[in-house]
């Protein structure tokens, strides 16, 4: 585990849509007192009118904005989860924007902070973090989340399940898996056990 500057502790938090990460997330920042940073609000700002993400949006295709001059996010979450091609487009315009912005809140923190990023591993963030985290939830009950939270049918959950790296892939690539495919209270003694490894001032996960 690499420590930072004035003994900052950079954790990254990612998993896969419908996994629960933000419920993870808020439970573990209020257990170690951290600095929670959320890289899809911070995305979220940028995307408002007129700012830096919006106007990409607008000057790669007017489409997506609205005659009230708002981001038609439905659509443009509709094709990034439909077609690779203006996903990639999309990702390679605005992920730049959200690492700065998150790089920078972090540069304002110390002790542990925690950083809640849906996508770490495909905007390629993996090395601005000192541990790797994975909220993992089986594909049925990630699916059902989603329709639930986003008001999508199943052929949408799925199609924006599909979207991202694969499970297999990611947990190779962290240091510590929380599975929260069960109950809620399954999945809180879990994280007990992982803020107590975060909550030392050596070692690894």
């Amino acid at each position: 585990m690499r420590r930072r500057r004035g003994e900052r502790k950079v954790v990254g938090i990612t998993g896969l849509i419908g996994s629960g990460k933000s419920r993870v997330c808020r439970f573990l920042a209020a257990r170690l007192t951290s600095r929670l940073i959320d890289a899809d609000g911070v995305a979220a700002r940028l995307m408002a009118t007129g700012q830096p993400g919006w106007r990409a949006i607008k000057d790669l295709n007017s489409k997506y904005i609205m005659a009230d001059g708002r981001l038609d996010r439905a659509r443009l979450r509709r094709d990034i989860f439909s077609d690779p091609a203006i996903k990639g487009t999309i990702d390679a315009l605005i992920h730049p924007l959200i690492q700065k912005e998150v790089e920078r809140d972090i540069a304002a923190s110390a002790g542990t902070v925690l950083v809640e990023a849906p996508l770490l591993f495909e905007a390629g963030w993996q090395d601005l973090f000192d541990v790797l985290i994975l909220v993992y939830a089986d594909q049925e009950a990630c699916e059902r989340r989603v329709m639930q939270r986003d008001g999508v049918d199943r052929r949408q959950a799925q199609q924006a399940f599909a979207s991202q790296m694969p499970a297999a892939r990611k947990i190779e690539r962290v240091h510590h898996v929380i599975d929260n495919s069960g109950t809620w209270c399954e999945t809180q003694l879990q994280l007990l056990h992982l803020a107590t490894l975060l909550e030392r001032n050596s070692g690894s996960l």
